[in-house]
């Protein structure tokens, strides 16, 4: 299905003086880290997705945007898209052939999304695809969005559509089912969130509800709004109890 589990948060209440501890730590960190002194490796985060999944495009649209606006973000996570969820793929003369759970069209934009990831750099790729699903969201189709998003960017949609409609992008969503299929455990919905090779619920929801939040607590590779980031946060937990 294409319906994540809802997954109720619980609160756990820290003492006062691990909050000031934890703050103490995340604006030292983003001290250091404006110095140009690395902190600590980052995060990977990966997100199994399908182009035409509402709870795939409320992640994207919300979420990851939220994180991409920060600036060098991707210093902290490395966010890598995959683009095939639910489907199947089965081998035929001309190539693979993929069945999705919303149809012929959400394959055309898995392939579409895949090219844009193999196409373009991180950041550019993500950005691309996230523009990419506000106009389907609004009931463009794939190359109408994808068209319009390669020319704000500055793209040429034309390599990305050639990939898409031909053999490379063939076989980069067959690679794409591969990694898809080799999920241990298996995916039960999308998205579907593995962070350091590791399925975790706790983490999942976070990433799903606030991306930029999530990598502030959990990677010592701090940016900037990482300090704005952790404030909010207490500030939800203090408005919560």
């Amino acid at each position: 299905m294409c319906i994540r589990d809802r997954y109720q948060r619980r609160v756990h209440g820290d003492s006062n003086l691990k909050s000031m501890r934890t703050a103490s730590f995340a604006i030292l960190c983003i001290l250091v880290s404006a110095a140009s002194i690395n902190c600590a490796p980052d995060l990977v985060i990966d997100v199994y997705i399908e182009s035409l999944c509402p709870y795939c495009q409320d992640f994207i649209l919300n979420s990851l945007r939220g994180a991409l606006r920060a600036d060098s973000f991707l210093t902290m996570a490395t966010v890598n898209l995959i683009p095939f969820g639910n489907a199947n793929e089965t081998q035929g003369a001309q190539g693979w052939e993929f069945s999705c759970q919303h149809g012929s069209n959400e394959c055309y934009g898995n392939l579409v999304e895949t090219c844009a990831i193999n196409h373009l750099s991180p950041i550019r790729g993500l950005k691309f695809i996230v523009c990419l699903e506000d106009g389907v969201s609004k009931g463009a189709g794939f190359d109408a969005a994808g068209t319009d998003c390669a020319n704000r960017q500055g793209l040429d949609y034309s390599i990305i559509k050639f990939c898409a409609t031909n053999t490379e992008g063939n076989l980069l969503e067959h690679k794409m089912a591969q990694q898809t299929n080799a999920l241990n455990p298996p995916h039960r919905y999308v998205p579907w969130v593995v962070v350091n090779g590791q399925h975790n619920v706790k983490d999942e929801s976070e990433i799903l509800s606030n991306l930029l939040e999530y990598a502030c607590k959990h990677s010592t590779v701090q940016i900037p709004e990482c300090l704005n980031a952790m404030i909010q946060a207490e500030k939800k937990k203090f408005l919560s109890k």
